[in-house]
C-alpha cells in the first residue's frame, strides 16, 4: 500500500519542500523548470516515523545540493512486484528519478542492514530512473540508536542515483580484475590523484574483497577508510562525500557542485585515526531482474 509521496524540488534554494499525496500519479510538463539539484521523488512503501523521514531527507538534501541534471519525463509502466517484492503497479509519467523505499525483514539482525536496486534507466544515458531502496526492519532500531541511519540512506541513495556497475559498466567507466578493480573516469582519478597522491595507481580502486571486481560499487575499505562509499560502517565513522565520489558523479553525466562536498584526505583504514568498520555494507546493490530501458518522452 502506497503510504506518502514526497517530492524535493528547488532544495538549494527554497530548502525542503514537502508535498504529500496519497494514491496519486506524477505527471509533470515534458518541458521541465530548470533544476537546481536533481527532482527526487520519494515515495514510501512502508510507515516511517518522522525521525526516518527526516534521515531520507537529509539524504536527499545532500545529494540534490551536490548532483544535478534534467535527466528527462518518463512513462512508468509495469505490473506489480515487476522488480522487487511489494513494487506497486505503475502507469504514470515522473521527471527524473522515482525512488521507492521500503522496510521489511531482509536477513535478521545483525545482518544486511539495507539494499538498493536500479529498476529502470533511461536509454539515453544509462542513468537511473526508477530505483528502490530497502531497510532492514530487523536492524533499523540499532541504526538509529547508532547514529549511522543517515550515513547509510545517504550511502544507499549514491547506489540508487548511479556508483553502480548497472550505470558505469555500460560507459566503459569500470574494469580491472577482481584483485584490482578500479573506476577510470577522469574527473574522479584527477580528484583522487589531488587527495591521495601516496597512492601508486593510476586509476581509482574500487573494493576488491568481495571478488566480483568492478561489479562491486564501492571504494575500496582499506585505501578510503570511512568515506561515505565504502562498503563497511561503524558507529563514529563520518561518512564524508568526497570530492571523489562527486567526481565519479560528473564522469556519469551528471552537473557536480563540488562545494557540496565534505572534507576528505585519502588514508589507508590502518593508517591514520579511523574508526574500524564494525557493520558491513557489502552485498547492499542487488540485481535481482535487470532494469527496464526507458525512453524519454522529450529528447534532451
Amino acid at each position: 500500500m502506497l503510504r506518502a509521496v514526497f517530492t524535493f524540488k528547488h532544495l538549494a534554494l527554497f530548502g525542503i519542500s514537502t508535498s504529500v499525496c496519497l494514491a496519486c500519479g506524477g505527471a509533470d510538463s515534458s518541458v521541465a523548470p530548470p533544476l537546481l539539484g536533481p527532482q527526487i521523488e520519494v515515495r514510501y512503501l512502508s510507515t516511517l516515523t518522522a525521525q526516518q523521514q527526516n534521515a531520507v531527507a537529509a539524504a536527499v538534501d545532500k545529494w540534490t545540493r551536490a548532483v544535478s541534471k534534467n535527466i528527462g519525463d518518463f512513462h512508468l509502466n509495469g505490473p506489480a512486484n515487476d522488480c522487487f517484492a511489494g513494487e506497486p503497479q505503475l502507469n504514470e509519467t515522473h521527471h527524473n528519478l522515482l525512488l521507492f523505499v521500503s522496510i521489511a525483514d531482509i536477513d535478521g539482525a545483525h545482518g544486511q542492514l539495507a539494499f538498493t536496486q536500479i529498476c529502470g534507466i533511461s536509454s539515453a544515458d544509462k542513468l537511473p530512473i526508477l530505483s528502490h531502496i530497502r531497510l532492514d526492519q530487523s536492524d533499523l532500531a540499532s541504526m538509529e540508536a547508532r547514529g549511522i541511519l543517515v550515513a547509510i540512506i545517504t550511502h544507499e541513495l549514491g547506489h540508487a542515483l548511479g556508483f553502480n556497475p548497472v550505470t558505469y559498466m555500460p560507459k566503459g567507466l569500470g574494469s580491472g580484475t577482481p584483485s584490482d578493480p578500479y573506476f577510470s573516469g577522469l574527473t574522479a582519478r584527477s580528484e583522487f590523484a589531488n587527495h591521495g597522491a601516496w597512492y601508486t595507481g593510476v586509476t581509482v580502486p574500487l573494493e576488491n574483497a568481495s571478488g566480483d571486481g568492478p561489479n562491486d560499487p564501492h571504494w575500496r575499505l582499506n585505501i578510503f577508510g570511512d568515506e561515505l562509499m565504502v562498503s563497511s560502517i561503524s558507529q563514529g565513522f563520518k561518512s564524508p562525500l568526497s570530492v571523489i565520489t562527486l567526481g565519479l558523479f560528473k564522469d556519469l553525466g551528471y552537473e557536480v557542485d563540488f562545494s557540496v562536498a565534505d572534507p576528505y584526505e585519502v588514508a589507508p583504514l590502518f593508517g591514520g585515526n579511523r574508526v574500524l568498520p564494525e557493520v558491513s555494507l557489502a552485498n547492499d546493490f542487488r540485481t535481482l531482474t535487470p532494469p527496464t530501458v526507458v525512453t524519454p518522452l522529450v529528447s534532451h
